[in-house]
């Protein structure tokens, strides 16, 4: 087995200019960047839910905050399915694409959050605690998708 660490061959016409234009590491660091930002947007989503109503977590109210938590992570999951679909396939995009869609990304999660915070002052607490649970589904499925990246081998070994 030939260990080049990821550097390509001479005979592949292009590659490193592939590579440059892929940025690895960067794309790592800032994919890590990313999922923190995601992981933080759904645990204080959560934890202002909880203090916003007390026992939210519990009886009809948990059913309520689990369907919007699964709105707001099927709704991140619709909007990012390029992203998801190139963690499988291998296809991954060139890091300014990935760049720029993070950034996006992670603007929407902290406005959402932050749409939430202005709900309970406007309009209520219950809607206040969906919007919170939206946010928080949202980030968790955001930095699942970050976690993702880091997974080596999604396909089974053909020459097994």
């Amino acid at each position: 087995m030939s260990r080049n660490w990821g550097i390509p061959t001479k005979t592949d016409d292009g590659a490193f200019g592939q590579a440059r234009r892929e940025r690895p590491v960067a794309t790592l660091g800032v994919t890590t960047v990313f999922g923190v930002i995601g992981a933080a947007v759904a645990a204080i989503s959560f934890n202002d839910a909880r203090d916003v109503i007390e026992n939210v977590f519990h009886g009809w109210s948990l059913v309520l905050a689990v369907v919007a938590a699964g709105v707001g992570c099927w709704t991140y999951v619709w909007v990012a399915r390029p992203r998801f679909a190139a963690h499988f396939t291998g296809a991954g995009d060139a890091f300014s694409d990935l760049l720029r869609f993070y950034a996006k990304a992670a603007f929407a999660l902290v406005g959402v959050l932050g749409l939430a915070k202005f709900a309970h002052a406007a309009v209520g607490d219950q809607v206040a605690v969906l919007l919170l649970c939206l946010a928080g589904g949202a980030g968790a499925a955001a930095a699942f998708q970050t976690v993702l990246a880091f997974v080596p081998a999604y396909r089974t070994d053909e020459k097994a």
